[in-house]
């Protein structure tokens, strides 16, 4: 380049082009674009076309990963970890409040909108305002996600840009819970709304209602919708039943797939709101088998109905992405062998999967009638040290620790349930696509805290305590102080990151199972744990999203291994294939 030398000369921006300069800054996590809004007009202009083309306005803390740069499309509000809700809450509504002030006064970044989520708990009124600003002037506006405020229909049907540019439809909820009343004038709300919203442009379709009830009593459908991206929430509202005794075609739709083009549907989306299906909800899952064009798929907090989902599976080979969240009386269920099986053996070209599934590797602490297991399945130097001097000489120093007293023993030495019932591991949607959410208050620092501080609360009930075991009733004692009257030193946030690699080291067998059988995937989140698939000395492997800090891997070699073990062998999943196919 004419004599460049990169030791001396600074990478020389001006000569490259607008395109490829903002394709450089899409590459930049929010506050370095937010950087490069300060170099110069040029820059400005691009960077701040990035910073504002996709906003998520979340109401809790978002976790980054140590390790990658994921879901970096999105603009976020920035919120402490450590928050209660309120707190958090009140801060993201600040913080929005500055957003809809900053769109309202400048039109360049409001031009820029593309594609917003509002989460659900946010105030209702600056959603309105937000939504009402984008819809009257916002020109690039293309997408509203999440909409549950059934006040905000007329602002999006009527606004001067939504009316003809936004291809989302996105039916608002009666109310926050099902069991409320339902408002009078819902229905005749959503009717107009839907006159108004529903045509053939639409390809992302959001419904609170069975589709089937919805297109033959509220709104006449002349033609299938071709929707891309379809969310259904099952719900059980208590309706009028006056606005579902009178069908508006003489020809009734039967069937899903007289609703949605076949051929059109790639995404679906399905959230129970009960801890049973009702037998119109498993006519839904048995429709939905006519839509083999599926490539994405999630069961949200779904009952677990085996026969149902067995068959469900053999029709989607087409499938790259699946999400599944299973309840069992409203508690996080893993996934059935059987159904495991059926998946591996058909959905080959899944390239990211979310789910939970122990059917192969026991949990690290088990209970077995009144007393505590510890199984360790890896021996490496990173596993035996966090067995012998974390897990044994801090969580189960005394033989009684090994045995369950109350339900408070849990809170204290189950370490591992405790990183999922805290919210230490964050939620996505879609860890790869979606910004990364605590459902609650908490952070790595907390964490350690709270376990201390359970700890502490155990061994003083046991009368661990030293230097006599034993506090005054009315005595009340700083953490520091806690810290050393504990029989042991106290856990470190070393120690939490030890014990959440030694439990991705627990699931060796599981992740080799995922590795062979899906050879197209990327991200893996098993048992809440999102990883993704790297290659290391051409051979792929996992590795942890969150909390990385220098994690080493024990699946190094699996595939040699393998090939070994099944030299001459054309199917080396044959053992795992009849086992689907006997289920």
């Amino acid at each position: 380049m004419d004599g460049y030398n990169s030791e001396h000369v600074p990478f020389p921006l001006k000569r490259l082009s607008d395109e490829l300069l903002q394709e450089v800054f899409s590459h930049l996590r929010q506050g370095d674009r937010l950087t490069a809004c300060l170099i110069n007009k040029r820059c400005n202009k691009l960077a701040t076309k990035l910073v504002y083309r996709r906003i998520y306005l979340n109401d809790s803390n978002v976790v980054r990963s140590d390790y990658m740069n994921l879901a970096i499309n999105w603009t976020l509000l920035n919120i402490p970890s450590y928050l209660s809700e309120d707190d958090s809450r009140k801060i993201a509504n600040s913080k929005l409040v500055k957003l809809i002030w900053t769109l309202s006064v400048n039109q360049f970044p409001l031009n820029c909108v593309q594609w917003i989520r509002i989460n659900w708990d946010l105030d209702s009124a600056l959603q309105r305002a937000i939504l009402a600003i984008l819809c009257s002037k916002g020109e690039a506006l293309q997408r509203l996600e999440n909409v549950t405020d059934p006040s905000c229909n007329d602002i999006i049907a009527y606004g001067a840009v939504s009316k003809h540019k936004v291809t989302s439809f996105d039916m608002a909820p009666p109310n926050s819970l099902p069991e409320l009343p339902v408002p009078a004038d819902y229905i005749p709300n959503l009717q107009k709304y839907m006159s108004a919203r529903i045509s053939s442009k639409l390809s992302h379709m959001t419904l609170f209602i069975d589709p089937i009830q919805l297109f033959n009593y509220l709104h006449p459908l002349e033609q299938k919708l071709q929707i891309v991206d379809l969310k259904l929430h099952w719900r059980r509202e208590f309706y009028d039943t006056r606005y579902f005794t009178h069908r508006l075609r003489s020809r009734p739709l039967t069937k899903l797939s007289e609703v949605f083009d076949v051929r059109t549907l790639k995404v679906l989306t399905i959230i129970s709101w009960s801890e049973s299906l009702v037998p119109r909800e498993i006519d839904m899952v048995r429709d939905f088998k006519e839509f083999v064009y599926l490539e994405d798929l999630s069961l949200i907090s779904i009952k677990q109905n085996f026969e149902v989902l067995m068959t469900f599976f053999y029709n989607f080979p087409r499938l790259k992405r699946l999400k599944m969240d299973f309840l069992e009386d409203f508690i996080p269920e893993t996934t059935k062998p059987e159904i495991f099986l059926t998946i591996l053996l058909v959905c080959k070209k899944l390239q990211f999967i979310d789910m939970r599934f122990e059917g192969m590797d026991s949990q690290i602490i088990s209970l077995h009638e009144n007393r505590f297991i510890l199984n360790q399945k890896c021996y490496c130097n990173g596993c035996v040290n966090t067995f012998e001097n974390i897990l044994k000489k801090k969580i189960f120093l005394f033989p009684e620790d090994r045995l369950l007293y109350d339900i408070h023993d849990i809170t204290a030495k189950d370490i591992f349930k405790m990183m999922r019932y805290l919210s230490l591991l964050p939620y996505s949607k879609a860890c790869d696509c979606y910004p990364s959410v605590r459902t609650q208050p908490m952070n790595l620092e907390h964490f350690v805290k709270k376990m201390n501080q359970d700890l502490f609360f155990y061994r003083h009930s046991r009368r661990q305590l030293i230097p006599n075991g034993e506090l005054d009733d009315d005595e009340i004692i700083d953490s520091e102080t806690m810290l050393k009257k504990l029989p042991h030193d106290p856990l470190t946030k070393e120690d939490v990151i030890k014990c959440y690699h030694a439990l991705i080291h627990h699931y060796k067998t599981t992740y080799i199972s995922f590795l062979k059988g899906f050879p197209e995937l990327r991200f893996l989140m098993l048992n809440d744990i999102p990883t993704v698939v790297v290659e290391e000395d051409g051979e792929r492997v996992f590795q942890p999203i969150f909390f990385h800090c220098d994690y080493r891997t024990n699946l190094t070699g699996w595939s040699k291994h393998r090939h070994k073990k099944h030299r001459g062998n054309s199917d080396a999943n044959e053992s795992v294939t009849r086992k689907a196919t006997v289920f």
